[in-house]
């Protein structure tokens, strides 16, 4: 089982918590890395390999990255026994949780600022909060667009952006300006960064492996609630039956996926993904950071959103 975790964390992330953290040291000096900033890398991978492994649980997703989700794996060494693969997938999410924990322990060190282990706080209060939000039930069938960004705040922005910035920066002895031009960076960014994710979960690319996991599912994402919000009554009829449905054939997907894409909100999450790249890149040319680590933030805006520059509404 422990072999089961181990090529979970080692899969196809974009490691983007550590590459963050790094980000924010850089963003502030362009003195030698504080060697501390691995351990707290790779603590980042654990939290979040915890926290996936627990929301697969949660969302009885069978996939995850288009490999089986660790409690499916698990029960397949205990002979298809569901329960067992559960029951196995909660202790190794708290095992890399713990293991987490023992690489944050650098920051209790001497020398290291308190405001990094208060970021560090704040991450993982708002990575709880945003699971909890999820499983709040809608205003609406589909959920509301503010609903959605609500989970999208606690669960991407803070923890996925914000978080790691603050956390290298505060290591590296950041002021408060600098503090707050990173949040400004972060906001935009962590925002852009879960609506592509949710938008490619809508995508009709037959190469997407693992695309439709969230309409099975039925989250209310931002582009849900738009589509929600826009749609005629048959195309709501046809919302509510389909979404949500975990046994959905090829057909049903498609069908649901151009419904959605027939309310114009596919072009709408588009359009706020390339409002929010820009915004973030406007950010980092004019915040208080060296010039290294300037350059940097803005090379990360198009890692964390990957192809986006080359839409033809952004091109343009």
């Amino acid at each position: 089982m422990i072999d089961v975790l181990r090529a979970f964390l080692s899969g196809r992330g974009k490691r983007v918590r550590p590459l963050f953290c790094h980000i924010g040291w850089r963003a502030v000096t362009d003195a030698p890395l504080d060697v501390r900033l691995i351990d707290v890398g790779v603590g980042l991978e654990l939290l979040h390999g915890h926290a996936l492994v627990h929301d697969d649980l949660v969302d009885r997703s069978l996939m995850r990255r288009g490999r089986p989700a660790v409690h499916v794996a698990c029960a397949d060494l205990h002979g298809a026994n569901a329960w067992s693969g559960v029951s196995a997938a909660v202790f190794l999410g708290d095992l890399a949780a713990l293991w987490a924990e023992e690489q944050f322990q650098c920051l209790y060190e001497p020398g290291v600022p308190p405001a990094a282990r208060a970021h560090l706080g704040a991450m993982r209060a708002e990575l709880l909060n945003g699971q909890l939000l999820d499983l709040v039930k809608p205003s609406q069938l589909f959920g509301t667009v503010p609903e959605a960004f609500a989970v999208i705040h606690a669960k991407t922005v803070a923890y996925t952006v914000l978080g790691p910035l603050l956390i290298g920066a505060a290591m590296a002895g950041a002021d408060p300006d600098v503090s707050d031009a990173l949040a400004g960076y972060a906001r935009p960014l962590g925002e852009a960064f879960q609506l592509q994710d949710d938008l490619e979960d809508v995508a009709a690319d037959p190469d997407c492996s693992g695309c439709g996991e969230d309409l099975k599912e039925g989250k209310h994402t931002v582009v849900v609630a738009l589509a929600g919000e826009a749609a005629t009554a048959r195309q709501r009829a046809v919302m509510a039956r389909l979404l949500g449905r975990p046994g959905m054939c090829g057909g049903e997907l498609a069908e649901l996926r151009s419904t959605i894409a027939a309310t114009g909100a596919v072009e709408r999450v588009r359009a706020m993904i390339a409002a929010r790249r820009r915004a973030a890149l406007e950010r980092a040319a004019g915040g208080p950071f060296t010039e290294r680590g300037r350059a940097l933030l803005i090379a990360m805006t198009d890692l964390a959103l990957p192809g986006v520059a080359d839409w033809p509404e952004v091109a343009a």
